[in-house]
């Protein structure tokens, strides 16, 4: 099998929910990232989206540490031939699917707090997953990858060192994918380009004040920044300008596409605020939980809370409603498991699209677009 043939079985096996699709499809129509704005999906998927929408697989995956780097590159070939058929069995759609079974709450913030070792420190687990052909070959208590069903099966009870395994499962599996996905897209024109006619410390500064008015001052301090620049009509001048952006990330030392981070968005057109958010499986997991039933009933109930917190910050009165629904992550927490609220509000032309965290009420997200 080539390699345009193997990528291709790559992605061939993703099927998309056509709520999914409607996301991507809105997304696109807006100039945002693929849904990548407030939420992460599979390893697979993501490299998918990439190579599909934009042409290539975005310079927005979080940069490895030199030394996960070396880690990374010092794997042998049969290991990344065994992470590369791990892919290839991959249907997974949301982050979880590949597993056995979901993290727990408490599971995915050790996680998180693990992963930042893991980069910034270089705390790597002492072993490695264990491979076995069945499940009736799995001793429960392991860490251990089935080729049977194509899953990594988790014990009840997990370690730090089998968390940590898990955590070098998958950034091993990551980093392959990647790499594939990058073959796929070989010599395809990025929307990501260098910055022009400003500097990245003139963006942080221009982008604090919006974050501050939404979180609080001092949010995310001594976290690293990481300034990109997302022009697709440098690739398909037909777009126009009205999609070129630049996205200002606050990202914890040692942080990963797990932990909790906060971005902000301003319009290359016009310098304007575009989205402002917090976001990361770290974020949902610290979360409060509600039944489905209940953060229904809050769809009513929480309104005129979401409308005044706009006003209040925004200035925006009186909008026509678009969207009013409960919000799902997609990292396949399941029904009854409801933390997010989501609003979309039409202001005299302008809309606003904003999540509300249900324990905290407080907004997680603002996004403005205009007609």
């Amino acid at each position: 099998m080539n390699k345009s043939d193997f990528n291709k079985e790559l992605f061939s096996n993703i099927e998309i929910s056509n709520r999914m699709k409607k996301e991507l499809y809105e997304n696109c129509k807006r100039g945002k990232r693929a849904g990548d704005f407030r939420f992460r999906y599979a390893g697979a998927l993501t490299a998918l989206i990439g190579v599909i929408v934009f042409g290539c697989t975005g310079a927005a995956s979080y940069a490895y540490y030199q030394s996960v780097q070396m880690r990374m590159e010092a794997m042998p070939e049969t290991e990344i031939h065994e992470y590369a058929l791990d892919l290839q069995n991959d249907t997974g759609v949301t982050i979880d699917e590949a597993y056995s079974r979901k993290l727990s709450d408490e599971e995915a913030l050790k996680v998180a707090e693990l992963e930042r070792k893991y980069n910034a420190e270089g705390k790597y687990p002492e072993g490695d997953v264990a491979r076995v052909a069945t499940l009736a070959e799995w001793d429960g208590k392991s860490v251990c990858y089935v080729e049977e069903d194509h899953k990594l099966h988790l014990p009840d009870n997990m370690t730090d060192e089998d968390l940590l395994e898990f955590i070098d499962y998958s950034t091993k599996k990551d980093y392959v994918m990647e790499q594939k996905a990058k073959e796929v897209a070989d010599n395809t024109p990025s929307p990501y380009v260098p910055l022009e006619g400003t500097s990245e410390a003139d963006l942080v500064k221009a982008a604090r004040p919006a974050l501050e008015k939404l979180f609080g001052k001092d949010v995310a301090s001594g976290w690293n920044t990481r300034v990109e620049a997302f022009k697709p009509s440098a690739t398909d001048p037909s777009l126009g300008t009205s999609h070129d952006m630049y996205f200002i990330y606050w990202e914890q030392v040692g942080g990963s596409s797990n932990s909790t981070d906060y971005i902000v968005v301003i319009n290359m057109d016009d310098s304007s605020i575009g989205a402002v958010a917090v976001r990361g499986r770290e974020h949902f997991a610290s979360l409060d939980s509600f039944s489905d039933a209940e953060a229904e009933s809050r769809l009513k109930t929480d309104l005129p809370k979401v409308l005044a917190e706009i006003e209040r910050l925004y200035g925006y009165k009186n909008p026509v409603i678009e969207i009013e629904e409960v919000y799902y992550d997609y990292t396949d927490y399941g029904e009854n498991d409801a933390r997010q609220l989501r609003y979309v509000f039409n202001f005299n032309g302008t809309t606003v699209d904003v999540m509300w965290d249900l324990g905290t009420e407080k907004l997680a997200s603002v996004e403005f677009f205009d007609e």
